[in-house]
């Protein structure tokens, strides 16, 4: 008796695993059988955030240290119109992934690309307009504010959220840094 409900245990264990070996190996062959039409898909959606933040006729990507992105917006003639750097940092709950345009060493626009795992209705309100509307025109002295702001570089943390707020505040300071380099760099 005992030796056939050990059989039953493990012919229906063996069968599990089939079935999940089955499906592991589908979903990865869907993936990479698509994978083209993914990244087409979401270098669309970057651009779409980019053109957003600058009006631009072309990005180009350029080469920036770290596990960071930057990207060149230029016009129809070639004419570098800002830069754009996605840039993350940790906040409360994770890595908070921020989009920041800049042009001649100052903030034009800031979009939070992610922020989902930060802390709901409290961390999550910095991709919320009207926090992120705070860091156009702020430079590398920008700092975050518990109160309202009593200078044109500082930004009013979002309430309850410090720390996502100052990790947005932190991957903007990242994005100047990072056009500092650039600029240094193509002279």
């Amino acid at each position: 008796m005992k030796q056939a409900n050990s059989k039953v245990i493990f012919t229906d264990a063996l069968c599990l695993f089939i079935i999940c070996l089955v499906i592991t190996f589908a979903v990865a062959g869907t993936r990479s059988v698509f994978k083209d039409r993914i990244a087409q898909q979401e270098w669309e959606q970057t651009q779409s955030v980019m053109s957003q933040l600058i009006k631009a006729d072309d990005f180009q990507e350029v080469k920036v240290s770290g596990d960071n992105q930057g990207y060149k917006a230029l016009d129809t003639s070639g004419k570098t119109l800002g830069y754009l750097f996605v840039t993350k940092t940790y906040g409360y709950g994770s890595d908070v992934s921020v989009m920041s345009a800049v042009k001649d060493g100052k903030v034009v626009g800031v979009d939070v690309l992610d922020a989902s795992n930060e802390t709901p209705g409290l961390g999550q309100n910095v991709t919320k307009k009207e926090f992120v509307k705070q860091f156009a025109g702020q430079n590398d002295s920008l700092e975050v504010v518990k109160n309202e702001p009593s200078s044109k570089n500082q930004v009013e943390a979002v309430t309850g959220a410090t720390k996502s707020s100052n990790a947005v505040a932190a991957s903007v300071k990242e994005a100047l840094a990072l056009f500092e380099q650039v600029a240094k760099s193509e002279k």
